[in-house]
């Protein structure tokens, strides 16, 4: 029986999948906070004029995250957010792929969720910190809606080096304590140039933005996106894992299978969610090829280079 190329590219990634380093196991006696990702997220309507969805959908992965979405019926990208409590700060990640607070009303959601969390009283106390997983416009447009803001702080990813204290980029991790609560920043260029992951101890989530998610992942500086995935891979070393964060849904529920750009109507998507293998079949797959692909499928996502 002849094997369909696609099944054989799948077969060699997995015998490759756990050559080099690979994230340490998750287990209760880690101290890892577990979340909920039972969550059915809203996915665009095939009429947009039709849709009766939030403009923002809010998750509760647990007391002290929050996932949030982008309506695709606002902008197609409908990127993910994150907001990250801790006891004296508190993180957003990222601030969509929309400017106008009529149309994406963003600060108005983190702030609300701010008071629930802290409540009134407190919240004058903590300072929010924005920043961002990269500097593309579908990751930093609702900027503006904080710009100036009382208690905010809003960190450009020119800054984001230097205030999370990475002495030397690319080559050393960075991080911020947000009381009780630290985030490891490890940069990642080589989707955009300035990107980076962030690793929250307490739950064991990693938040990948464009670097790896289901989806496509688009590479426009191969050799330092391959250093990228290595240096990530050599953090993770011995750490729990529990999930890969990232910042869109492009593939469907069927292995290989992805959305056509612009898509504003993904019924039958793939979870957010990345397994830690998905991980390090990514890493796998790069330590192997030895010439950029222009496309190369997995079930998950798909690497491809832009040239």
């Amino acid at each position: 029986m002849r094997m369909h190329p696609f099944c054989g590219l799948l077969l060699f990634s997995l015998r490759a999948l756990y050559a080099g380093v690979s994230p340490g196991p998750v287990g209760p006696d880690l101290g890892i906070e577990s979340g909920t990702l039972d969550v059915t997220w809203i996915h665009g309507a095939p009429d947009c004029k039709s849709n009766v969805d939030p403009p923002i959908q809010v998750h509760r992965y647990n007391s002290g995250l929050i996932i949030m979405r982008q309506n695709k019926c606002v902008h197609y990208e409908a990127p993910f957010m994150y907001v990250i409590f801790g006891t004296k700060r508190a993180l957003l990640l990222d601030t969509g792929a929309t400017k106008s607070a009529a149309e994406f009303p963003l600060r108005q959601t983190v702030e609300n969720l701010m008071l629930e969390h802290y409540g009134a009283d407190a919240r004058s106390r903590i300072e929010l910190i924005v920043a961002h997983t990269h500097g593309h416009g579908d990751h930093m447009a609702g900027d503006t809606q904080f710009a100036e803001q009382a208690g905010t702080r809003l960190v450009s990813p020119d800054e984001a080096p230097t205030f999370f204290g990475i002495r030397s980029w690319p080559s050393t991790i960075g991080g911020v304590d947000l009381g009780g609560r630290i985030l490891d920043v490890i940069p990642v260029p080589g989707h955009e140039g300035r990107d980076l992951a962030f690793y929250d101890r307490k739950t064991g989530l990693l938040f990948s933005g464009d670097s790896i998610y289901p989806g496509r992942i688009y590479i426009r500086n191969w050799k330092e996106f391959k250093s990228s995935i290595e240096r990530l891979m050599r953090f993770l070393e011995g750490r729990p894992l529990t999930y890969v964060m990232g910042a869109h849904i492009e593939m469907s529920a069927e292995a290989g299978v992805d959305y056509p750009v612009g898509t504003i109507f993904q019924k039958n998507e793939h979870t957010l969610q990345l397994s830690p293998e998905a991980l390090t079949l990514l890493a796998s797959r790069l330590r192997m090829l030895e010439r950029k692909p222009k496309k190369e499928v997995h079930p998950e996502f798909s690497i491809v280079t832009v040239f």
